[in-house]
């Protein structure tokens, strides 16, 4: 072997080590959300919400509705009231559209919400267990109508939509009427959701 030979062997095996022990450390840090770790735990007191294929935690001041009670195309959900009217919302569905990129599901979200909606803007939303995953952040105000917030409550909502490792269009909506929940309470709910 020439010492040209040896150099560049010497060189491999360095560059080789230095490359295994980068990912180990990286691997010792953990992965961030769609990695093996654990969802972070849900706040003391608050219940589980689940749907076919996504999970979330929501304050204790919201009750789960019955299949009878929920909406047609909800998977499930949760709600706080003041007399017959809502004021929060947690909302799964799952299945409802056709959509195989994130990208897709969010066009699909915002175009059933501009309807009704003022959409403010999309991101990306980093969450447990999905890929590619959106958040579209949009507001309304109330109409008055039944099983809806009072005429001229402002109501702000956030969507967080994409696609499950079925290749299945998700959806969790959030809805809350101004001042009934907190922008730390929905962060909560946003960061405690799960996709399978």
């Amino acid at each position: 072997m020439t010492k040209l030979s040896v150099r560049r062997t010497v060189r491999v095996v360095a560059v080789t080590t230095a490359v295994l022990t980068a990912g180990l450390t990286l691997a010792a840090c953990g992965g961030g959300k769609g990695s093996d770790t654990a969802a972070p735990a849900a706040p003391s007191g608050w219940k589980k919400l689940s749907g076919p294929t996504v999970s979330l935690a929501y304050p204790p001041g919201l009750t789960e509705q019955s299949k009878a009670e929920r909406g047609k195309l909800n998977d499930a959900a949760a709600l706080q009231s003041e007399g017959d009217r809502p004021t929060v919302k947690v909302s799964i569905q799952s299945g409802f559209a056709n959509a195989s990129t994130g990208d897709d599901a969010a066009s699909v979200g915002r175009a059933l919400l501009m309807a009704t909606t003022e959409v403010k803007g999309t991101k990306n939303a980093d969450i447990e267990g999905a890929k590619d995953a959106k958040r579209i952040d949009f507001t309304y105000t109330g109409t008055g109508v039944p099983q809806s917030p009072p005429k001229g409550a402002k109501v702000d909502g956030v969507v967080i939509t994409g696609v499950d490792s079925e290749g299945k269009i998700y959806s969790v909506r959030i809805d809350a009427q101004e001042g009934k929940l907190s922008d730390a309470d929905r962060t909560k709910i946003v960061d405690s959701i799960q996709v399978k």
